[in-house]
């Protein structure tokens, strides 16, 4: 049995408002709904499964910018948005095994010329695309790039701000963003890829039973029925709320295969395993 990590009576989970299909609020009251809102809540079902029954899950909102803060901070538990796994962030932070495999895109508006000058290009100041982007040597265009706070800011100065030429994402969050929020038509995606890499459920590392069990539950859930329901529900069907839906294919390699993953732990290594539907009470 793993050690409570919060001492209350609810368990804290960092979830962000506009990451769709992974943690998204469909209206402004933060509900949030997605991809990981639910594994999130089928992994800590099966955590607290032997220990009194379930606690209240409290959906705490937070973005890019203030994830590990409020994490160290213990104003969060475990975080379950669409975080990458780093080798930086893994010493400040425990993670996961892996949840998902992302890599980068970069959106362009239509008119925009990636030849006449540096093209602007928005996104997540420090985030794993601003890395990504930066480090590609081969886009064939220089670019300028503009950092935001968070996904919500930089798909709003994509629509809305006239010196904004492109903007780079997580490929699956940015095609969620610009088919649901307006994007003019003619607004396309640059063939080129952007790394690759995981999303992980975030952690403390001095939580490290509770990592474990956390590890273990996702193993289990990842080997059952309910994660390809998971998987239609998010990445193939109409998302709620929002009107359309991604139509993936469920055997894309950015899923996780349906194995159990055994191994050591990442609590245990200090390193993460390579990858081979309730509500939330609100809380801002």
């Amino acid at each position: 049995m793993f050690t409570d990590p919060h001492d209350g009576t609810t368990v804290r989970v960092g979830l962000q408002r506009s990451t769709p299909p992974f943690s998204y609020a469909p209206t402004a009251e933060f509900r949030p709904v997605g991809y990981s809102v639910d594994l999130a809540r089928l992994a800590l079902d099966r955590v607290f499964s032997g220990a009194g029954g379930v606690p209240p899950l409290d959906a705490v909102e937070v973005t890019s910018s203030t994830r590990q803060r409020l994490l160290a901070e213990r104003r969060i538990d475990i975080e379950c948005g669409s975080t990458t796994i780093t080798r930086e962030r893994s010493r400040r932070c425990a993670f996961s095994r892996p949840v998902f495999r992302t890599a980068h895109r970069i959106a362009l508006k239509p008119g925009a010329d990636l030849t006449a000058g540096r093209p602007r290009v928005v996104g997540i100041q420090g985030s794993t695309s601003q890395a990504a982007l930066e480090s590609h040597a081969d886009l064939g265009f220089d670019h300028a790039f503009v950092g935001v706070r968070s996904i919500g800011e930089a798909r709003d100065a994509f629509l809305a701000d006239r010196q904004i030429d492109a903007m780079v994402a997580d490929e699956v969050i940015l095609r969620a963003l610009l088919r649901g929020s307006g994007a003019p038509a003619g607004t396309e995606l640059l063939d080129v890829r952007l790394g690759g890499e995981n999303y992980g459920f975030m952690m403390r590392h001095e939580d490290a039973a509770f990592v474990r069990a956390v590890d273990d539950a996702l193993a289990d859930v990842f080997a059952s029925e309910e994660y390809t329901r998971l998987v239609e529900r998010w990445f193939v069907d109409e998302l709620p709320g929002l009107g359309f839906g991604l139509g993936m294919d469920p055997a894309d390699e950015a899923f996780v295969p349906r194995t159990r993953k055994t191994g050591k732990h990442p609590a245990e290594t200090g390193e993460t395993l390579a990858m081979g539907t309730g509500g939330f009470d609100e809380h801002h």
